[in-house]
């Protein structure tokens, strides 16, 4: 994927929303493109986190291991979610494994990316810790949900 290419795919990410043209460039300095076949893993529950993903096109399967040793999908996630978040603010290993469901073309921000990009350029910084906070309640706010599926009423 081409720099231009890039730059135009995170202008369609809400996590990017309020960054402008020269901005997004700074970012798109930070972020690769890939492509996941069918099947194909991301990244496996216990891996080093290092990098955030954003889906541009395709599907992927979110999965955790139960403590009863059996795979429980916990989203499956399309076109502008994102997965991975937690592992460029955090240095724990990651939380779930993310499998391409369909061949999926994504947008990848490693941590030592976001680290200098938040470092050198503040402002971008402050409003990509913003979209990140946004991405992270988004998803608490999903897990509260299904897991209040499965609570019995006070």
């Amino acid at each position: 994927m081409s720099d231009n290419q890039i730059i135009e795919r995170l202008k369609g990410l809400q996590f990017f929303r309020g960054l402008d043209e020269e901005q997004l460039e700074i970012v798109g300095q930070h972020v690769d493109g890939h492509i996941f076949e069918t099947g194909e893993v991301v990244f496996e529950e216990g891996d080093p986190g290092d990098s955030v993903y954003f889906i541009i096109d395709g599907e992927l399967d979110v999965t955790m291991q139960s403590d009863w040793e059996e795979e429980v999908k916990l989203a499956s996630l399309g076109p502008g979610h994102s997965c991975g978040e937690i592992s460029i603010i955090d240095d724990l290993p990651r939380s779930a494994s993310v499998t391409a469901v369909t061949q999926s073309s994504v947008l990848s921000l490693n941590k030592k990316g976001f680290e200098q990009v938040v470092d050198e350029h503040p402002v971008i910084g402050v409003i990509l810790l913003k979209g990140l906070a946004r991405f992270l309640c988004e998803h608490v706010r999903e897990s509260n949900e299904s897991l209040s599926d499965f609570l019995e009423p006070t």
